[in-house]
């Protein structure tokens, strides 16, 4: 029996898989000019952010992984699979690094770093899956799109109005998957040290 890996995007797997890759990417779009206002938040994002989710939401990681393989053949490997690439990360840092780059670090995981456009780059990931990885500002959130031939997901990371809580929503598709994995864990920005 062939075990079957599906790949999770887990940086903005990201949040990930998809049968409706095509779909997701489309509602997407890049865009070669950014409206004015997405530079102006892009500086806010800034920072390192540590993880401050509550149990329920570690639990709610598992919830998301069960209801996206129930009934499917094979949802034992597809759940260690899924919950290996749904890790909770214990931090974020994000850079802003010129000219118009932008850069997602982990520690244990590679940096993931790309154009600040949306434009595709080759990513390796931690359990080295190669990744079509883009980054881009989209109404107000830094989102994170991956893809390959198992699936697609994204992760997207907004900064709330109190300027120190991120949301980081996760979601992965795959035509293997019946439903996609979809969850969002919350993480607190660090002081700068001086």
């Amino acid at each position: 029996m062939r075990k079957a890996v599906l790949w999770v995007m887990v940086s903005l797997g990201a949040p990930a898989l998809a049968d409706e890759a095509p779909k997701l990417v489309a509602a997407v779009a890049v865009r070669p000019d950014p409206p004015p206002s997405a530079s102006l938040v892009e500086p806010e994002y800034a920072g390192t952010y540590v993880y401050a989710g509550s149990e329920a939401e570690r639990a709610a990681v598992k919830l998301a992984v069960d209801r996206a393989t129930e009934g499917m053949f094979g949802k034992v490997i597809a759940r260690e699979e899924l919950m290996k690439r749904s890790e909770i990360r214990p931090s974020y840092t994000i850079r802003l690094e010129p000219p118009g780059k932008v850069s997602v670090e982990t520690p244990g995981f590679p940096p993931e770093c790309s154009p600040a456009d949306g434009t595709e780059v080759d990513f390796r990931t931690k359990y080295g899956d190669v990744v079509k990885n883009a980054q881009q500002f989209v109404a107000g959130a830094l989102l994170q799109r991956g893809r390959t031939a198992d699936g697609s997901g994204s992760t997207e990371f907004r900064l709330l109005a109190d300027g120190n809580t991120l949301q980081v929503t996760r979601v992965s598709r795959s035509p293997r998957l019946p439903r996609p994995v979809e969850f969002t864990l919350t993480y607190v920005r660090q002081p700068v040290a001086h």
